[in-house]
């Protein structure tokens, strides 16, 4: 448990480096882009999203499940195989997506106006990718240092780029395009120096054929994961406008405090599960890992949504001061992947990844069947309810089919506890927020609770765990 915590605060902190940019550049991108702007950037980043699933196809998964498996010169060959395949597939979809730029943007925009930024948008996937695996690489060498520093590096030359493109050469919406390129192939050149030890160069057929087989079931998980998070755009762009994408981007964006902690978590959480499964009691420390993690992360919800409006006016120009009402409920949708990612240890135990897709599709005809009714009758409140209609549904059917196929003792009632105030709090801050004074009181006590329970719990597991020993 100490080296996740670990590896949670060392990887969470380079990731958190990366996800405060976000932050950093959102007082920039409000104030010198429209809501319609800010709307246009968010769909060809969905499109970006979508396209990379064509060029990993979850390769990095077996990566990471065959890592700690494989030693000397077939480990080499193994990440070497991985490494040509995804960077060799991201340059075909860079090439599809050249050739259909103008058929997409008639189809995203009505209009074919930004088939110029959808090409210069695609020309990441390959850096993206590369440094996507690069960086795997280095968690799972427990290489921190440098991890955090060509985090860092990555983020920094990012920032100074936009700053020097969009405030003081005024370049519009290209800039950003022109930034994240920038950024992506100055880090590679970087990160490829801090990898290139694990890299042969050449291709093993037998070894991708086994990456393959692992992947392969995980393909349609993926869509289905890539569905529930991208579907609700195109709904929006049938039925609202590009403008009110900006808002929901940025309610998005400040939401993703919560996804920062979600890209940390699983950064640290793939080595750990791997690791913790071949000792003896690896069945208690996955059930308390669930309480232990729930009641940190449901408190972070419950301050966002009680603080949302403050968060907005903070980074935001007044044209969307009306993305806090979504602020705390997307906080709460991506807090709940955290909780699947826990409880949904069954299918990676067994290598049974085809189960990851099966709860996947059953949730994505949940989003769209909700989207469907839901935005129509009541707008951006519908996008928002449906995520966490589906997201609330994704978690019970994953704990439900991994305890089936591997028993976890989850403590249902428990994790209930923590769960429930905050569910309330960012469904109320929807709708209605109180004076700042009783927000402040409510956060106090959320701490409090939150705090006895955790301590608690803390307790509980280590006395468990030296039962277990002795």
């Amino acid at each position: 448990m100490k080296e996740f915590i670990k590896s949670f605060f060392s990887f969470g902190l380079a990731t958190s480096i990366q996800k405060v940019m976000g932050f950093l550049l959102l007082p920039i991108y409000t104030r010198f882009f429209s809501k319609v702007e800010f709307g246009a950037i968010d769909l060809i980043q969905v499109i970006l999203g979508i396209a990379s699933i064509f060029a990993v196809l979850q390769l990095e998964t077996s990566l990471q499940r065959y890592y700690y498996d494989l030693e000397g010169k077939i480990k080499k060959t193994f990440v070497s195989t991985i490494f040509i395949l995804i960077i060799g597939f991201s340059f075909i979809i860079t090439l599809i997506l050249f050739a259909l730029s103008t058929q997409i943007s008639n189809l995203i925009f009505e209009s074919g106006n930004y088939s110029g930024l959808i090409e210069l948008a695609s020309l990441q996937l390959p850096f993206t990718n590369f440094t996507m695996l690069a960086f795997i690489i280095l968690r799972y060498e427990k290489r921190n240092k440098a991890f955090v520093w060509l985090m860092l590096a990555k983020v920094l030359s990012m920032i100074a780029i936009v700053t020097l493109l969009i405030v003081w050469l005024r370049m519009g919406i290209i800039a950003v395009f022109y930034a994240q390129l920038i950024s992506l192939i100055l880090s590679s050149v970087f990160i490829f120096f801090a990898v290139r030890e694990f890299l042969l160069f050449k291709i093993s057929i037998p070894l991708f054929k086994k990456a393959f087989k692992y992947a392969m079931p995980q393909i349609p998980a993926r869509i289905g994961s890539v569905s529930l998070s991208y579907a609700n755009r195109f709904f929006m762009v049938g039925y609202l406008t590009v403008a009110s994408i900006g808002i929901y981007s940025l309610s998005l964006k400040l939401a993703s405090a919560i996804q920062l902690i979600y890209s940390a978590f699983i950064m640290a959480w793939a080595p750990f599960m791997f690791e913790q499964l071949k000792k003896p009691d690896h069945k208690t420390i996955f059930a308390h890992t669930l309480i232990l993690t729930s009641g940190p992360l449901f408190l972070i919800v419950s301050l966002i949504a009680l603080f949302s409006k403050e968060l907005i006016i903070l980074v935001a120009s007044e044209e969307f001061y009306e993305s806090y009402h979504f602020v705390g409920a997307l906080s709460l949708y991506f807090s709940l992947f955290i909780i699947k990612e826990i409880v949904d240890i069954g299918p990676k135990a067994l290598e049974k990844t085809k189960f990851l897709s099966y709860t996947f599709f059953a949730s994505v005809i949940i989003n769209i069947s909700t989207l469907y009714f839901l935005i129509q009758s009541y707008g951006l409140y519908g996008v928002v309810y449906s995520l966490l209609i589906t997201n609330t549904f994704l978690v019970a059917l994953s704990w439900f089919i991994s305890n089936k196929l591997y028993y976890i003792p989850f403590n249902i009632m428990k994790f209930s506890v923590l769960a429930v105030p905050a569910f309330s709090l960012a469904i109320y801050s929807m709708y209605s927020l109180p004076v700042l004074w009783i927000r402040i009181i409510t956060g106090f006590i959320a701490i409090i609770y939150y705090g006895l329970l955790f301590k608690r719990d803390y307790s509980i597991f280590q006395v468990k765990l030296l039962v277990t020993k002795n």
